[in-house]
């Protein structure tokens, strides 16, 4: 395949509209727009050519993307590390056109081994992300509850219940005994929320342990003191690696 032969795209994602340009094989630009909804990928993979060659910034809508371009056009896409591009990052007007438009320019003048390219996480690595990501959130927002209840004490105040008496489901049962009034009726509803809070974290907790139990890289990783198998999971497989083999240098350069 020749250069000269293939378009070149450049795609900026926002959570609601696309911003797509393309370097056309007579070398003129054009502008695309739409949303990035279900039916508009759709439609925009609809514009696209199984020879273009096409840049993203990476992201979550971006991964889908990426794997929906591979899978129904047959297109190459590079998911580019955005933190690497600070000539997009940095510019004195940034605009999703200007970006799109130097996305494009970036995979036409460069070659692979000249851009921050991200590998495409499998099937496996996207659940493993978002099963971390609903636990973290489900941890905020035991941390937020319990907060609030604590507040509820200080209202009343109940200044020797500290945070540590709020624990456990046992010991705020107990605790919230001593409270009347409003802030009586709050502290049960609170504790309704944080009993389904946790019961949510103990599930995803132990599925989370599950596959760290299986995960070849993941148990290498626990070895390292202080490494668990949230932090284990909360890592890609090449950081995994990464992080194992320093961190077996660093046993040897020991020795």
């Amino acid at each position: 395949m020749e250069e000269t032969k293939r378009r070149y795209v450049g795609i900026d994602l926002g959570k609601r509209e696309y911003t797509m340009a393309v370097i056309n094989r007579n070398r003129k630009m054009s502008i695309h727009q739409g949303k990035t909804n279900i039916q508009g990928r759709q439609a925009l993979y609809k514009l696209l050519e199984p020879t273009d060659k096409i840049a993203l910034e990476a992201g979550n809508l971006a991964f889908i993307t990426a794997r929906e371009i591979q899978e129904r056009v047959g297109s190459e896409v590079r998911v580019l590390n955005s933190a690497k591009l600070p000539f997009i990052w940095d510019a004195p007007t940034k605009t999703d056109k200007e970006d799109a438009m130097k996305l494009a320019h970036l995979v036409e003048e460069r070659r692979d081994e000249k851009l921050p390219i991200v590998p495409l996480p499998s099937e496996k690595e996207m659940e493993r992300r978002k099963t971390l990501a609903s636990y973290g959130r489900e941890m905020k927002n035991r941390t937020r509850h319990i907060n609030t209840l604590h507040a509820l004490f200080v209202h009343q105040g109940h200044t020797t219940i500290v945070k540590k008496n709020l624990a456990t489901a046992e010991k705020r049962r107990e605790a919230v005994q001593i409270l009347i009034g409003l802030e009586r009726e709050e502290a049960e509803w609170l504790l309704k929320y944080l009993e389904l809070h946790e019961q949510r974290i103990k599930e995803l907790g132990g599925k989370i342990r599950k596959e760290a139990k299986n995960d070849e890289d993941m148990k290498n990783l626990q070895t390292i003191p202080g490494v668990g198998p949230i932090v284990a999971s909360d890592l890609s497989p090449p950081r995994l690696r990464l992080m194992w083999e320093t961190a077996a240098g660093s046993v040897r350069g020991r020795k």
